[in-house]
């Protein structure tokens, strides 16, 4: 899980939100499920959090691809506990499968957002819109991901329980990780006695391309090590 640098949004969902959070305080407002269905701009949300994300789930960092599983908006806070955050950006994060796409998958394959549902905790969840998030998880090379060994027994709490919620070891997710993983360490071991080049490969594993990051980011970010961080921090925010 890597962090999601959040902006102010597009102007037509900043204005839903003032103009909802006023019907709230008056009384006048519609239940934020059917105010939200009712949003006709979505697409608009959509793009720019495609952007902010870089083209990744938010939850398990696959690429977010409608030909694949497809992409549908999350409310990080759920809008049935919190109506206030229904139309705030920075409470939205693109997370896999559309909803056509859910239609096909067995409901053990799920992951993510439509997982998670309505589970929610201030204390024990960790999301993308935590900067530090990506330090409680560890992605072990069978494709699994688990609570970071160097973690406080109320950390690895918290990442076992994120896990648990977004189902972020489903069988179909591990599979996936596990395949990239493979192929990724097979690739470096090939390249261990050429560093420069293996620099150059790094770079092409970790950097955007025309603002879409390759999967799996936080994995392999950790599989590079020192090396990677070093590529990350010469290259800026773009990388990490």
């Amino acid at each position: 899980m890597r962090a999601v640098r959040k902006g102010g949004g597009h102007f037509r969902l900043r204005n839903r939100q003032l103009s909802y959070l006023h019907d709230m305080t008056v009384g006048g407002a519609s239940s934020p499920n059917i105010a939200w269905h009712n949003f006709q701009y979505k697409s608009d949300t959509r793009g720019a959090c495609l952007l902010e994300q870089f083209h990744l789930c938010a939850f398990s960092e696959v690429v977010l691809d409608d030909n694949d599983l497809g992409m549908h908006l999350d409310h990080v806070r759920p809008k049935s506990k919190f109506p206030d955050k229904t139309f705030d950006h920075t409470n939205l994060l693109l997370s896999a499968f559309g909803s056509d796409q859910l239609k096909g998958i067995a409901k053990s394959d799920v992951f993510g957002g439509h997982y998670r549902g309505n589970r929610y905790s201030s204390v024990g969840f960790i999301s993308p819109l935590r900067v530090d998030c990506r330090t409680y998880f560890h992605y072990a090379s069978n494709g699994e991901i688990q609570p970071a060994l160097e973690l406080t027994q109320a950390g690895a709490r918290k990442a076992r329980y994120s896990i648990a919620i977004l189902n972020l070891n489903a069988p179909l997710l591990v599979a996936r990780r596990r395949r990239w993983l493979e192929e990724l360490e097979q690739a470096i071991d090939l390249l261990l006695a050429a560093p420069q080049a293996l620099d150059f490969f790094a770079e092409a594993e970790l950097c955007d391309t025309q603002g879409i990051l390759r999967p799996f980011h936080s994995a392999v970010r950790q599989r590079f090590g020192v090396r990677g961080e070093s590529i990350i921090r010469n290259n800026g925010a773009a990388c990490g």
